[in-house]
C-alpha cells in the first residue's frame, strides 16, 4: 500500500490526523520518504552545509579534536546521527587524520534508517571499521562517545497549534467526495496540552514534537551515564516565533503540504529551548549555544577561508566566497542554524 493509501485508510479508521501523525507515515512508514529515498544533494531535494563546502566540516573536526584532546584523550566512540553521504564524516576524517593518536582512540558508529543511505555510506567508507544501527543504539559503553547531528532534528514530527481566543490544533482531513486533503481545525480540550501551550501564549502559534523530545532524552540520557558530549547543528530558535515554520521541499522548490505525498521533505524549525531545557533536567552542561555563524567564526572559518583562496583562479574564488557567504551570512544559514553542545565530563 503506498503513503496516500495508507494515510486515507487511517483516516477512514481512526478519524483525522494531526499535523505530526501525517508527517510520521509520510516520512518514516512503509516506503516513507526518509526510508527509501536519496534526498541530499543538488540533483535531488536539498543541499546540507557539509555538501555546500568542505569549510563546515572542517571546522566542526577542529571542535571534536579539541574536545577530545582537552577532555578524552584516550579510546572514544564517534557517533553521527544520520550521516546521509557521509560528507561531513570524510570532511571530518580527513581533516582529523592530522592527529593520528584521534583516529587509533575511534570506534565509529553511524546511526542510520534510510537503507538506500546505508548502502550509499557503505560503498563510500571502509566499512570494517564502522558499526551501523537504524536505532539509538552504540556497543561500546565502556568508553566516552562524542556524538554530532547536523540537520537531523528537523524532520521530526510536530504538532501544529493556533490561537484565536481558544487553542487549535491542525489536523488532515481526507474528502472522499472530492478524493482530497484538507486541514481543518479542532479546539484543544486537553489539560496537559493546554498547559504545555502557555509558554506560547503571546505568538499564538505553537509546533511541539513530542518524539523529537523523546530522542534527544535518549542522547541525553546516554551520556548522562556514560560521559560524553553532543553537539547538534539545525535550523531553529530559542524565543518561539510569531508564525509557524513546517515547510515542505521538492527538488529544491518550497511545496505545498499535500503536494508530492511520500515523496518530498517535511521539516520543522527545532525548539533550542525545549532541547536545552531536557538537558537541564538530565543535569548536562550547556556547553555553547550560539548560532552557526559565530560557532564558524569562533573556530577559525574565516582564517581556513583564506587558505582556501590562495593562488586560486577568480572563478574559484568567487565560488569559495559564495560558499563561505551561504554558511555564516545572517540573511542565509549564519543566523537560523543554531549549535548546541552539551556535556557530561
Amino acid at each position: 500500500m503506498n503513503i496516500k493509501n495508507i494515510l486515507i485508510d487511517e483516516i477512514k479508521k481512526n478519524g483525522n490526523l494531526n499535523i505530526a501523525e501525517f508527517m510520521q507515515i509520510c516520512q518514516f512508514e512503509n516506503d516513507g520518504y526518509y526510508l527509501k529515498n536519496n534526498p541530499i544533494g543538488r540533483a535531488n531535494d536539498f543541499i546540507t552545509s557539509p555538501e555546500i563546502s568542505q569549510m563546515f566540516g572542517e571546522i566542526l573536526a577542529i571542535f571534536i579534536v579539541n574536545y577530545w584532546e582537552n577532555k578524552i584523550k584516550n579510546n572514544f566512540n564517534l557517533v553521527e546521527l544520520g550521516p546521509g553521504k557521509v560528507t561531513l564524516l570524510k570532511d571530518i576524517l580527513r581533516t582529523s587524520s592530522v592527529n593520528q593518536k584521534f583516529l587509533n582512540s575511534m570506534s565509529l558508529t553511524l546511526i542510520e534508517k534510510n537503507k538506500t543511505l546505508i548502502d550509499i555510506q557503505k560503498k563510500i567508507m571502509n566499512s570494517e571499521n564502522i558499526t551501523w544501527s537504524e536505532e539509538f543504539h552504540i556497543t561500546n559503553k565502556n568508553i566516552p562517545s562524542i556524538i554530532y547531528s547536523n540537520e537531523f532534528f528537523d524532520c521530526f514530527p510536530v504538532q501544529q497549534f493556533h490561537k484565536k481566543e481558544k487553542w487549535y490544533e491542525k489536523y488532515v482531513h481526507y474528502n472522499e467526495f472530492e478524493q482530497n486533503f484538507t486541514l481543518v481545525s479542532q479546539q484543544v480540550e486537553d489539560k496537559k496540552i493546554l498547559k504545555s501551550l502557555e509558554k506560547f501564549e503571546q505568538v499564538k502559534v505553537a509546533e511541539i514534537s513530542h518524539s523529537r523530545n523523546e530522542y534527544f532524552k535518549l542522547v541525553c540520557a546516554f551520556i548522562k551515564k556514560h560521559k560524553g558530549v553532543f553537539i547538534t547543528i539545525d535550523y531553529g530558535y530559542k524565543n518561539p516565533p510569531n508564525h509557524l515554520s513546517l515547510q515542505t521541499i521538492y527538488q529544491h522548490k518550497k511545496t505545498h503540504l499535500f503536494d508530492n505525498i511520500g515523496n518530498q521533505d517535511i521539516t520543522a524549525y527545532v525548539n533550542f529551548d525545549e532541547l536545552i531545557f531536557i538537558a537541564n533536567e538530565y543535569n548536562l552542561k550547556i556547553e555553547k549555544f550560539c548560532s552557526q555563524k559565530d560557532f564558524l567564526i569562533s573556530y577559525g572559518i574565516q582564517e581556513r577561508r583564506k587558505n582556501l583562496l590562495k593562488n586560486k583562479s577568480d572563478e574559484t574564488i568567487k565560488k569559495i566566497n559564495s560558499e563561505y557567504d551561504r554558511l555564516v551570512e545572517n540573511s542565509q544559514m549564519g543566523e537560523i542554524f543554531k549549535v548546541l553542545v552539551i556535556s557530561c565530563f
